[in-house]
């Protein structure tokens, strides 16, 4: 009988390599899936191995070293790695996009705006505030753009008042449409305000909801005659969540005495409105009528620091929202000194605190010089200012007569 023969199972193994004796040897194996597989192949196939051992051809010594050289693990070089901030090539890019920035952010309003213009500049400036946060997740991750939003709102500069150049100039656009396009202000008398000085404007009160006419009255002339002015404004306005910070970046002023003697002491102009917030909330069929002036602070002012009283008038602000009725529960309730009901608000909600487009006439008056024709000591006769302060008062109300015989319509002018 012959003998049975052993079958043989190959098996495919790394690389082998002899060991000083001759002897054959398996190369370094790693990781625990290799080390399972020489145990499979141990238990089938022992007898076969050593056959293959016994019958494998002598191997010399060139071949053994040049199997020994290429079983070696190879060198890589070191990689070498370059700080960005140090290429000038980066650097000078850096240079450059700083320049860009500096050019966008130095292009002016132009001087001719419509509803077109003001949509252009609000998406330019969007379009900016994405391209600032994807620079700021370039440069720091998810945590430099929570930086740069918290950073929203802030400014570099601010008065002492709270004045913000850079948000006012933002806001501008939005002036010049009310101002241009949705009442077609019509300014008059501008050159009774002095261009440098101090100066007390004094003019009659509206605006139902926000103080419109102040605002309108600033942007008039800073626009068209080049002239900066302070308006102040009742306590009232600030009770409105946001309303205040908002005022005071633009511009306004919390009415006191005590921060317009600091306005006029640095040469400011500054525009008062002594009907106070009476003036604001009167009812629609007391529109134009003055209410009583308040104690005379303003003309204590004038008397006081030298400052020229120009009066003026504002024809148009006070349609914009007819108060027909006060809900005065809901003001003790907000702390506000009324709550006005309108044809439109609270009835249609948001869209009911739209201002009416009516026409508007910014009239303003030759000037009163009251410390020249009483003296500055005439400040502290109480007789004297309440007489001056009645005499002013007057003097406007003319001026709104006058102004309102000329109109043939609330609309059109």
């Amino acid at each position: 009988m012959r003998p049975r023969m052993a079958r043989r199972v190959l098996h495919l193994r790394p690389q082998a390599r002899r060991r000083p004796d001759g002897a054959e040897g398996e190369a370094p194996r790693e990781g625990g899936a290799e080390k399972a597989t020489d145990a499979v192949a141990k238990a089938v196939g022992d007898g076969a191995t050593t056959a293959d051992a016994a019958s494998s051809p002598p191997v010399d010594g060139a071949t053994r070293a040049r199997e020994a050289k290429a079983s070696r693990p190879k060198r890589r070089a070191p990689r070498v790695t370059r700080d960005p901030a140090a290429d000038p090539f980066t650097e000078r890019l850096r240079a450059l996009e700083r320049e860009i920035d500096e050019v966008l952010a130095g292009v002016g309003p132009s001087a001719e705006r419509g509803v077109v213009t003001v949509t252009r500049d609000a998406a330019e400036e969007l379009l900016a505030f994405y391209a600032d946060l994807a620079r700021a997740f370039r440069r720091g991750g998810v945590g430099e753009v929570i930086i740069r939003l918290r950073m929203i709102g802030t400014a570099d500069h601010v008065d002492d008042f709270g004045y913000d150049a850079a948000f006012a100039a933002r806001v501008a656009p939005v002036l010049e449409f009310l101002y241009d396009q949705w009442w077609r202000v019509e300014l008059s008398g501008a050159e009774h305000v002095p261009t440098k000085g101090r100066v007390l404007l004094v003019g009659n009160h509206s605006g139902g909801f926000f103080p419109y006419d102040g605002l309108i009255m600033a942007h008039g002339l800073r626009t068209r005659h080049g002239r900066e002015v302070r308006p102040l404004i009742e306590d009232f306005a600030y009770h409105f969540p946001g309303i205040g910070p908002l005022l005071a970046r633009l511009g306004a002023v919390r009415a006191s005495a005590e921060n317009a003697a600091r306005l006029l002491a640095r040469e400011h102009a500054i525009a008062v409105f002594p009907e106070g917030a009476k003036g604001v909330g009167k009812y629609y069929r007391e529109r134009y009528r003055l209410q009583r002036f308040a104690r005379g602070g303003f003309v204590t002012l004038a008397l006081r620091t030298g400052a020229p009283l120009v009066p003026v008038t504002i024809i148009g602000g006070e349609e914009i929202h007819p108060v027909i009725a006060k809900w005065q529960g809901l003001a003790r309730i907000l702390r506000v000194p009324y709550f006005p009901v309108t044809p439109t608000f609270p009835w249609l909600g948001l869209l009911g605190l739209v201002p009416l487009p009516t026409k508007w006439r910014i009239v303003f008056g030759a000037p009163l010089d009251l410390a020249a024709e009483h003296g500055r000591d005439a400040a502290d006769d109480d007789l004297l200012v309440n007489r001056l302060k009645e005499r002013v008062r007057e003097h406007i109300q003319r001026m709104i007569v006058e102004a309102l015989r000329t109109r043939d319509s609330v609309f059109a002018g």
